[in-house]
């Protein structure tokens, strides 16, 4: 193969590479199923890390002596409302 072909390849893929870039960025359905991946990856690792972390609260406090719950802050709030009413 010579080096005038070898360049020609060269440039002929560089172009069909970014044509179908061009056409993916420009797409707003593969935009929407970016956003949409996003999401719900973002919500997993959310979801993962509060179950991750609930669960070792709830090892710790176990191991505690005594009779211990894990009471939701609303809650306890609205118990100390009730009791100043």
């Amino acid at each position: 193969m010579s080096d005038v072909q070898t360049a020609i390849e060269d440039l002929v893929q560089e172009q069909v590479e970014s044509r179908i870039d061009d056409a993916i960025s420009e797409s707003n359905e593969i935009q929407d199923i970016r956003n949409d991946v996003e999401t719900l990856t973002s919500r997993i690792d959310d979801d993962i890390v509060n179950q991750v972390v609930k669960e070792v609260i709830t090892k710790l406090m176990s191991t505690l002596d005594g009779n211990y719950v894990m009471v939701k802050k609303s809650y306890l709030d609205s118990l100390t409302k009730k009791d100043v009413a």
